[in-house]
């Protein structure tokens, strides 16, 4: 008998965002997910300053009229920064990754404190966090989820990071960007691949944004069906057995 559990997944949302900004420009894909998922968004715990614009998280987002006291819902948050003066962009080859620690640790408590997570989703710089953290929970023998969507994703230019980077994920994972993209490039995105056992890969004509709509509907769904069965037949919370995993492409 078919399961009518939903599947439950972190959002993580990008650099310059919060849970509600995020949450809202993520409605297509909610409702495009509705009957397979539950999107539960949080916010990165570290304060982008007002005129700091470095990688914006979208390409739309207007540059002036940045004020000081700004509503917490809209205020614009990071994971970390790339410099010291509390500023990030994807492309800085930095020995600098300020306030990653923190943010990782806000994950992860958030992994295993608040019920078992099916999937984790991230946008740009949360792709990134993504990548990591399914390293991690390689590395060190964790189960904080089955699979991974990564929109926007690419590989952290931080030499800090580069431990992340010694293995490759056995995990299902679908990865979305855009071909013209000018925040997150398509060859950075391309670059993360490698990271990734079996990648399921969907490519949109468009921009730095998840893409949830026309052709790229039936991708969604399709792979969330293929999760949704895959998470449904394993142990619970048992990443090892990713390998049961069906070509989907």
């Amino acid at each position: 008998m078919t399961s009518t559990r939903k599947l439950k997944i972190l959002c993580i949302h990008g650099y310059r965002q919060n849970a509600q900004a995020f949450k809202e420009k993520t409605g297509a894909l909610r409702k495009l997910l509705k009957n397979h998922a539950d999107l539960v968004y949080i916010t990165a715990p570290h304060r982008v300053p007002p005129g700091n614009l470095g990688s914006a998280a979208w390409a739309d987002q207007e540059d002036g009229n940045l004020q000081e006291n700004i509503p917490k819902e809209t205020e614009e948050r990071g994971w970390w920064f790339s410099r010291e003066d509390d500023y990030f962009k994807s492309t800085d080859r930095s020995s600098i990754s300020k306030g990653f620690d923190s943010s990782l640790e806000l994950v992860t408590k958030t992994l295993e404190d608040d019920g078992q997570f099916d999937g984790i989703l991230g946008f740009s710089q949360g792709a990134c966090l993504v990548s990591m953290l399914c390293m991690m929970q390689q590395q060190e023998g964790k189960n904080w989820f089955k699979f991974a969507v990564l929109v926007a994703g690419f590989k952290s230019r931080s030499s800090n990071h580069d431990v992340y980077y010694s293995t490759r994920s056995h995990i299902p994972s679908l990865h979305v960007y855009g071909e013209t993209d000018k925040i997150i490039s398509t060859e950075m995105s391309e670059e993360l691949l490698q990271f990734f056992e079996e990648p399921v890969t969907l490519k949109h004509p468009g921009g730095h944004f998840v893409a949830a709509t026309g052709n790229t509907k039936k991708s969604y769904t399709d792979f969330f069906t293929k999760m949704k069965e895959f998470c449904d037949s394993s142990a619970p919370c048992d990443t090892t057995d990713s390998k049961k995993l069906v070509d989907i492409s």
